[in-house]
């Protein structure tokens, strides 16, 4: 294989690599944020931390054997990725009202289980630094005398609570998220791009390198 082809591997293995571990970071993130992050952060932390991991191991395995189907099957799925990532840039964008709905979701259901049982905005509370839905008031609007310890800094009832709603908190971090999401895109689509035409070429070379061993012997 030539020396083009040889930096071709070189470069993509070092990155799958990169990407095998930033994978399982997040997948240990996620695990360690079961008690404390709220559901909707959790499930996108495991869904990028495996594909993240397992499409890297593919690409790993193909192109160190030089298989045409793992690498071939590593191509299509950045190749998948490079098409979602296509939609995200000139498709249309989620507007602000729309992210702020998908935010509260979590909290309405969490305050309607916390006026029937106590402690189920606890996680919410505590990852947010916030005190009921709207603001503490929420609290004596339902008849508890005394806020959780959920709404104070650390759980300590001697210093001041929480004074932000859990609504605007957890619309506020969604909407700084997306914020960040929206900023990177398109250096994350040039190097899936990057990678994308790395994959491609090293398959063809993998097909030539195969049939002209099938030819000479």
């Amino acid at each position: 294989m030539g020396c083009t082809s040889g930096c071709f591997k070189c470069f993509l293995n070092i990155l799958n690599t990169v990407y095998a571990f930033f994978g399982l970071l997040i997948i240990g993130i996620a695990t360690m944020s079961l008690s404390q992050a709220p559901t909707a952060y959790i499930i996108y932390l495991y869904v990028i931390g495996v594909v993240l991991f397992a499409s890297s191991i593919i690409g790993c395995c193909g192109i160190c054997q030089e298989s045409v189907c793992m690498t071939t099957t590593y191509g299509f799925i950045l190749l998948a990725l490079l098409i979602v990532q296509l939609f995200g840039l000139f498709g249309n964008s989620f507007d602000e009202e729309y992210i702020k709905r998908f935010a509260v979701e979590d909290v309405d259901v969490k305050w309607k289980q916390e006026m029937v049982e106590r402690g189920a905005m606890d996680k919410i509370q505590r990852t947010y630094e916030c005190c009921g839905r709207n603001g503490p008031e929420d609290y004596v609007s339902i008849g508890r005398t005394t806020l959780p310890d959920s709404c104070y800094p650390d759980g300590k009832t001697n210093i001041p609570y929480f004074t932000t709603g859990c609504v605007n908190a957890a619309a506020d971090e969604f909407l700084r998220f997306f914020s960040y999401a929206n900023n990177s895109k398109w250096g994350s689509f040039a190097i899936t791009a990057l990678l994308c035409f790395c994959t491609f070429y090293l398959v063809q070379r993998f097909r030539k390198e195969r049939r002209r061993y099938t030819y000479h012997y």
